[in-house]
Order: C-alpha cells, then sequence, then structure tokens
C-alpha cells in the first residue's frame, strides 16, 4: 500500500483575532522571506508552499503554521483515483473531474459531523394509562410487618462524659527488634 503524499497550500488566511502583521512576521522567520516574496505569500492568492510530503511532515507544517497565528490548507498529492463502485470491483467513473466532485474538501473550521452520527431509533415508550396514583397516606405495601427483634442491652452501662480511655481498643504490636550495629565504629577523618 502506497503512502499518502500531500501538498500544502497557503493563501494569507489568519486565525481569527490574530494580528496581522505579527503573523507576517512570524512567516517571514520561518521561510527567512522578505519584501515581495512575503507580499505574494499573503497575497490571497493559494500559493503552494511544499509538495509530495508525507502525513508526518504535513503536521509539522501545519503545527508551525497555527503557532505561527496562520491558516494552510493540506491537499492530497496523489492523482484522484476513480470512485469505487460498491457492487463491484470496476470504477463507477473514469472521469476524474466527476471523481472530484463525489469527494472534496470543505474549508477549514467549516462543515459539519452530523452526517457522521450514527442513526438511533428511539425507545417504544410503553403504555401507562392504566396506572394511577393512590391518595396520600394510603398503604402501598400491605404485606404482614416482620416481629420486632428483642435485644438485649441490660448489661450495657454508660459512663459520665470525659471519663474512661480507649487502652482497651487499642491493638498491641510487638516491638521490632533493634538491629545489633556493635560492629560500626567512628573513623577519624583527616581533613
Amino acid at each position: 500500500m502506497a503512502v499518502q503524499r500531500y501538498d500544502i497550500f497557503f493563501s494569507g488566511k489568519t486565525i481569527e483575532n490574530a494580528d496581522p502583521e505579527t503573523v507576517k512576521q512570524k512567516i517571514a522567520r520561518i521561510f527567512n522571506a522578505s519584501g515581495d516574496q512575503l507580499e505574494y505569500l499573503f497575497s490571497g492568492a493559494s500559493v503552494k508552499i511544499k509538495n509530495n510530503i508525507d502525513q508526518d511532515t504535513a503536521i509539522k507544517y501545519r503545527v508551525a503554521f497555527k503557532e505561527a497565528g496562520a491558516l494552510i490548507e493540506i491537499r492530497s498529492a496523489d492523482p484522484v483515483d476513480p470512485v469505487k463502485s460498491e457492487t463491484s470491483n470496476k470504477p463507477a467513473t473514469t472521469d476524474p473531474s466527476k471523481a472530484t466532485a463525489a469527494m472534496s474538501l470543505l474549508p477549514p473550521n467549516t462543515g459539519s459531523l452530523i452526517d457522521c452520527a450514527p442513526t438511533i431509533q428511539p425507545a417504544v415508550i410503553p403504555d401507562t394509562d392504566y396506572l394511577t396514583l393512590a391518595n396520600p397516606g394510603t398503604v402501598l405495601d400491605e404485606s404482614s410487618s416482620p416481629a420486632p427483634i428483642s435485644i438485649d442491652t441490660s448489661e450495657f452501662t454508660l459512663t459520665p462524659a470525659n471519663t474512661g480511655s480507649l487502652e482497651d481498643c487499642q491493638i498491641q504490636k510487638k516491638p521490632a527488634p533493634l538491629p545489633d550495629i556493635s560492629q560500626l565504629k567512628i573513623v577519624e577523618s583527616n581533613d
């Protein structure tokens, strides 16, 4: 499978709210351009600034121009393939102009992805006409209540406030054994 190749075009478009003079200065630094060259880049005509590059290089150019405040257009450098029919391997048309018309790119920051959204069928709403509301205070669950549980609490007593301790709740841990460090000695330094 052949690697997709791209051409990069610039027509002087800038990002919204970007200062055109600042953008020109930054683009001048990127291309080391001045005077007539810079005016040609910002003339409004679509100028091919790079051709037949790979995707990674195209992305680098897009990022560099975006950081400068400018917008570029990335187009496929490969010749237009005829549109293939879904039912056969034969091309549906061999006229490149028709293939181009079938697949075109929108300008940057335009269009909608609504065509790509999957179709969602709404769920069927169940029939609730037979349901009614009971009057306030009506017992809805008529099953018998469980027998109360008898818990003997006669052995428990309360101590007066601010008395007692939680020592009986403390978890007793064995102290960690101390390592033998008797072989360690202080070495006199001559410094």
